[in-house]
Order: structure tokens, then C-alpha cells, then sequence
């Protein structure tokens, strides 16, 4: 009996001494965590939601993003602390588990958090986080609080149909008796919702019309760790959950997770990147999905739902050129680079403006040098506006400006500028031509 114990217990060692390779999963559908959150909510101690949550999500699959907003409902750091390590082997995108540091108000248990996911996630076959996308998309949610603050507002208005759909909801969770029998018939109502709102038939069409989708079929070129991709049922499935989400920032973040464990083509990640209708977000999920992309060489083809010059050269940065001609599928139409005004140029072109000494000559000489150098985008123009010091002639460079300018689809910035209502209107009157 002695040598028995002891063989199991060196296979034991032996097992935990190698990284776990973990089968991927689905995380549980809208309505299943919304009824665990008001399970989690009920008990109005931190010790024992968190006691009652890890019981409740041990046997169960959930995301990066489900957890930090489950983690929200503690008040106490050491028990959210606690909430997330007790539920962390059941999250099914680890890479992307760094989200729930951002829910902590210490940096203590930020740190914490953090050196802990570095030391699990080796046991489960997980690379290391990409904290350059996760970076980029931290600074993006800082500069987008005031505009939420406005948006926020607007939802107040709409309390009362929330309330509606809520008590539909409670409904249906009424009816849960066994805990695993209803989360799959929770499931099989998102199933038929999701048939019913056949959201990727219309991302192609209307004003889409114009974009070029690669053809994966064609592809044979090759992807290390993306042998497939979703089918077309299972896309459709996904496209439409993310479409139900009101908010950008939401559907970026859900198409960030599940990048981490499905493959996508370059036509499904444009499709999910219309889907999600503020640049900045697409970007950063473009970014972020290019690594688990099936056909890789086509992926420049996301560059048509890009406007802004910043996101276009981070795209060319990121992307790898392939090492022999490969069939790209239907190619894009032949197109010269954007041209890019550098730093250094327009710090010339502003020191040139600075040299003259009164307002309207200063405007002329602005004129000139656009014309000279042609490349300028709309924040650029913006910041020549500061050089005058009449209005009139910042309202006519302004307008001189705006057939110059690059990404005039952003030139609502320089129209923001001006405080006075007649410059505004202004501004509205060229871009509405």
C-alpha cells in the first residue's frame, strides 16, 4: 500500500513539474452570468460572495471580461483579490487575464494580481501577455471618460424599457431548478436569438458596399497555430453577440478575448471591425487579432477601415511581409501610400509661420507651405489655428485648409476649436459641401 501512495505521488510531482496545456473553451453565455452576478450580489458580506462565486464558477468556463466586472460587486480589494485567484483556472482566455488588474484601486494588489497570472499562466501553456495592445488600449479608455460621462446621460433617458427587459429576464431565471440543466437551456435561448438577427448578412452591404474581403479559400499560405478557423454558423453565432452590445468599447473587448482562442480570417476580423463602429477600438483589436489570423498575408486588406494616419502605419508596422509570393486572394486595387507630414517638417512650418509678424500675413504664408508640402491631417491644422490672432483669419485658413488636408472624415476637431458659433458654422458649411 506504502509503494502504491508513494508511485502516485511522483507521478503527481512529475505531472505539475510541466505546463498544463489547457482544452479551449467557450465562456458561458449573457443571460447564464447574469443570472451567477445576482447570485454573487445577494449576500451582502464581501467574505461571503466571494466564498459563494468561486464555488459557483469553479465547474464553469468564463472570460478576462466577465471576471473584472463580476470582480466590481466586492468593496474590499482583499476580497476581490481572493474572488479572482479562487476563479482563475476556470478563465478561458488567460493571455488577456491583465483586464482584471485594472479593477483594483490599490497598486499593491495590482502588483499582486499581476505577478500571480505571471506565475499561473506557465502552467497552462499560456504566452505572455501582450501589454503593448493592452497599453495602447488602457491610454484610449483614459481619453474616452469625459465623452462616456455625455453617453451616460443619454442612457438615464432610457431606464424604464431596461427595466422592461429585466423583468423578461428575471422571467426566465425564475424558472432554474438545476443549476447545470438551465444554463443549457440559457444557452439554447442564446442559440435561437442569435438565428433570428442575421447581422452578417448586413455587413457587407449598403454603405460597405465599396470594401474588398479577402477570400480565405484561395489562401495557401500558412499560419503557425492557426491550422482553421470558424466556420460560417459559428462566426454568424459570435458576429451577432457582438452586435447586441451598445457600446464599442464592450464589443472591442469581447473580440479581443476570443481572438486569444479562435482563429479568424482577414474577411471576419474586417467584419467584426465594422461591427464595431469607433476607429481607435477597431484598431486596437485589428492589432490585437493580426497574431491568430488564418491567412496572415492578406491582412493589409483591413487598412480600408482605417482613416486615421496613425492606425494605417501601425498596421504596416505590425504586419510581416511573406518571404515568397503567395496567393492573396482577391487583391486589393493598386493604391499609393498615404503621403505623412514627419515632426520635423511641421516644426518647420510652424517656425516659418512664427517669423512673420502680423496675423494676416502670417495666414498667407500658412497657405503657401500647404500647398509646398500637401501632407497635413486635421489635428495639424488645428494646431496652425493657435498661430493667428484673429478670428477671421483663423476661420479662412481653416477653410483653405480643408482641401488639403488628409482625413477630413476628422476635421470636426478643428471645427471644435472655434468657440464662437459663426466659426463653428463656418467649418460645417465646407464640410457639408
Amino acid at each position: 500500500m506504502r509503494k502504491l501512495i508513494l508511485l502516485l505521488s511522483i507521478v503527481f510531482v512529475a505531472t505539475a513539474a510541466y505546463p498544463q496545456v489547457v482544452e479551449s473553451h467557450k465562456p458561458m453565455g449573457r443571460l447564464s452570468y447574469k443570472w451567477i452576478t445576482k447570485r454573487i450580489e445577494s449576500p451582502k458580506r464581501d467574505e461571503r460572495r466571494m466564498k459563494k462565486g468561486v464555488r459557483i464558477i469553479k465547474r464553469k468556463h468564463i472570460s478576462s471580461n466577465q471576471v473584472y466586472k463580476l470582480s466590481l460587486i466586492f468593496a474590499e480589494d482583499e476580497y476581490r483579490l481572493g474572488f479572482v485567484k479562487g476563479v482563475y483556472p476556470s478563465i478561458t482566455d488567460k493571455s488577456n487575464a491583465i483586464v482584471v488588474c485594472d479593477a483594483f484601486e490599490k497598486f499593491s494588489h495590482q502588483t499582486i494580481l499581476w505577478e500571480y497570472i505571471q506565475q499561473q499562466n506557465p502552467r497552462y501553456g499560456v504566452e505572455p501577455t501582450d501589454l503593448t495592445s493592452f497599453q495602447e488600449y488602457l491610454e484610449m479608455k483614459d481619453r474616452k471618460k469625459d465623452r462616456q460621462r455625455d453617453k451616460d446621460d443619454d442612457k438615464e433617458t432610457q431606464v424604464d424599457d431596461v427595466a422592461v427587459n429585466e423583468t423578461q429576464n428575471d422571467k426566465v431565471e425564475t424558472d432554474i431548478i438545476d443549476e447545470d440543466k438551465n444554463e443549457t437551456i440559457i444557452e439554447n435561448q442564446e442559440d435561437k436569438i442569435e438565428d433570428k438577427t442575421e447581422v452578417t448578412e448586413n455587413v457587407s452591404t449598403n454603405e460597405n458596399s465599396s470594401i474588398i474581403f479577402p477570400d480565405a479559400k484561395a489562401y495557401t499560405g500558412t499560419n503557425k497555430g492557426c491550422d482553421g478557423y470558424l466556420n460560417e454558423k459559428q462566426f454568424t453565432a459570435f458576429a451577432n453577440t457582438v452586435a447586441q452590445f451598445e457600446d464599442d468599447e464592450e464589443k472591442a473587448k469581447i473580440c479581443m478575448e476570443y481572438v486569444y482562442t479562435y482563429c479568424f480570417t482577414t474577411e471576419q476580423v474586417m467584419k467584426l471591425g465594422i461591427i464595431i463602429k469607433s476607429e481607435p477600438h477597431r484598431y486596437i483589436f485589428f492589432k490585437t487579432a493580426y497574431p491568430k489570423v488564418f491567412d496572415k498575408d492578406n491582412f493589409l486588406h483591413v487598412k480600408q477601415l482605417l482613416t486615421n494616419d496613425k492606425f494605417i502605419f501601425g498596421i504596416n508596422d505590425i504586419y510581416e511581409v511573406p518571404g515568397s509570393p503567395k496567393p492573396h486572394g482577391e487583391p486589393l486595387e493598386e493604391t499609393q501610400e498615404k503621403c505623412f507630414l514627419s515632426n520635423d517638417d511641421f516644426a518647420k512650418i510652424k517656425s516659418e509661420i512664427r517669423k512673420e509678424s502680423f496675423s494676416t500675413t502670417r495666414v498667407e504664408k500658412a497657405k503657401t507651405l500647404i500647398i509646398q508640402y500637401k501632407c497635413i491631417n486635421s489635428q495639424q491644422v488645428k494646431e496652425l489655428l493657435s498661430l493667428f490672432s484673429l478670428e477671421e483669419d483663423k476661420v479662412d485658413f481653416a477653410k483653405f485648409a480643408y482641401d488639403y488636408t488628409l482625413d477630413q472624415k476628422n476635421y470636426s476637431v478643428v471645427r471644435d476649436y472655434f468657440t464662437s458659433q459663426s466659426g463653428k458654422n463656418a467649418i460645417n458649411e465646407i464640410m457639408n459641401q
